[in-house]
């Protein structure tokens, strides 16, 4: 009987002494866990950390400085105003040009219809004040007396006024162009890729009339005079009616109609 009691009380402090063990393993696993979890967020945070800071260096190579973009905004600035000293001697031009032209058309023949014609040096053909060549049944060369312009004369002021308001039409476009560069630039957010690739834009885009205004460009400039020269090089003029793009104040006159 005592020994059936003994067992009992024996039974149940081992079985009271297992469960606090199960218990402390049990506790002790949960800080071994918890710990775990611990040094894992510390080292995710400590890797994002260096991750960020070598993303903030990236960009920082990356983006465009203010420096800079304050650097090209004056390149932009000292573009425009050779472009406008381009257009003040363009448009003096021609002026010039659409004088010389009024003066041809008012010793030319007028045909009936109206339109101005002017005959060959040769006194074969016969061109109208467009370019147009006319054919026997318009107008018969000898009607046409060697007294009035010559096609040949007027077609070197044609050709040249065709030049000039070309170039007067690339000059707009140019500057229309460093408007948008300068938009560009006020948006922010640029990278050296987009930066360098704008400024190779406006460089290479820069009509020869605006590159001959800067000096250094000017000086990059190989002049190849030939017979397939344009016309403004061909066509005479004299020094002093020639028009020189200098600084000025003055806006540029209106263009003739």
């Amino acid at each position: 009987m005592t020994h059936s009691i003994l067992a009992g009380s024996l039974s149940r402090e081992f079985g009271g002494r297992s469960q606090a063990s199960v218990f402390h393993r049990f506790q002790q696993m949960q800080r071994d866990d918890r710990k775990r979890r611990e040094r894992e967020d510390k080292a995710k945070a400590e890797a994002e950390a260096e991750d960020n800071g070598s993303d903030l260096l990236d960009m920082a190579a990356v983006m465009v400085s203010s420096a800079e973009i304050g650097a090209f905004r004056l390149e932009i600035d000292r573009y425009d105003a050779a472009t406008f000293e381009a257009l003040y001697a363009n448009e003096t031009a021609l002026a010039l040009i659409m004088q010389q032209k009024e003066e041809l058309l008012m010793q030319a023949y007028v045909l009936p219809d109206g339109r101005h014609v002017f005959k060959s040096e040769d006194g074969v053909r016969v061109f109208d004040e467009h370019g147009i060549e006319l054919g026997a049944d318009d107008i018969d060369p000898e009607l046409i007396g060697n007294e009035r312009p010559s096609w040949e004369t007027y077609e070197r002021v044609f050709n040249e006024e065709l030049f000039l308001r070309q170039e007067r039409q690339e000059l707009l476009d140019y500057q229309a162009q460093l408007d948008e560069a300068r938009e560009r630039l006020d948006a922010g957010d640029m990278t050296h890729e987009e930066f360098d690739a704008l400024r190779d834009e406006l460089t290479t885009a820069m009509p020869d009339a605006v590159r001959a205004q800067i000096l250094e460009l000017a000086n990059e400039q190989e002049p190849a005079p030939d017979a397939s020269a344009p016309a403004s090089n061909l066509f005479d003029i004299s020094d002093d009616m020639r028009p020189t793009a200098t600084a000025s104040a003055m806006p540029a006159p209106g263009v003739p109609a």
